[in-house]
């Protein structure tokens, strides 16, 4: 079995709306309902002998991120301040955000667990990137072209708020949303936009 862990966002923002657009212009993933997410895991396998391993593990996921983020729901706000893109047998561009150290501690709890758990990783712990992917891309001048629109479109930086870290798993097809990990409480992003606002 294959799985990655992303961060899902609020779909209520502007922000959101605006890269849900990019998106369906130049993602062609987009139209199979790929999900936004910040990817802060990047994809492993690893298998089970019986449901109840599964389980186990989502459960042992959610408390280690329970662990680390209870009351800590500012993590989640997370500014985007650039674009990145790579050439491999595709083309990728993504949003390069501004990871806190809590949530690079975590990601590197994360992957500490997941290895001693039989987790097996595509990339070495030293490419491992958070990345907000937005388009993929088989030729390399749709690349250029997309490049050049989310330079416009993306020049300035911009917040958006988290709501779950997600466990995804490979389907034949695409990713899927298989278990919600962590859910920040939208009652304390109110309450925290709501002191931020009042110290200004």
């Amino acid at each position: 079995m294959e799985f990655f862990i992303g961060l899902t966002f609020d779909t209520s923002s502007i922000h959101h709306t605006k890269i849900e657009s990019f998106r369906k212009r130049f993602d062609p993933k987009h139209q199979k309902g790929d999900q936004l997410q910040l990817t802060l895991m990047p994809s492993f396998s690893i298998d089970f002998a019986k449901n109840e391993d599964f389980s186990n593990f989502t459960e042992e996921l959610s408390d280690l991120l329970d662990s680390h983020l209870i009351g800590l729901d500012e993590v989640s706000q997370i500014e985007f301040n650039g674009i990145t893109f790579s050439m491999g047998k595709k083309g990728l561009l993504a949003l390069t955000p501004i990871i806190s150290p809590d949530l690079l501690h975590c990601q590197e709890s994360l992957f500490y667990f997941l290895k001693e758990s039989g987790a097996r990783f595509k990339k070495s712990k030293s490419a491992f990137n958070p990345l907000l992917p937005i388009g993929r891309f088989d030729y390399p001048d749709l690349l250029e072209s997309a490049i050049e629109t989310a330079k416009i479109e993306f020049s300035n930086p911009f917040v958006m708020n988290g709501l779950s870290f997600v466990l995804f798993e490979k389907s034949p097809q695409q990713w899927l949303a298989r278990t919600n990990l962590y859910d920040f409480d939208s009652r304390d992003h109110f309450f925290f936009v709501n002191q931020l606002c009042q110290n200004f």
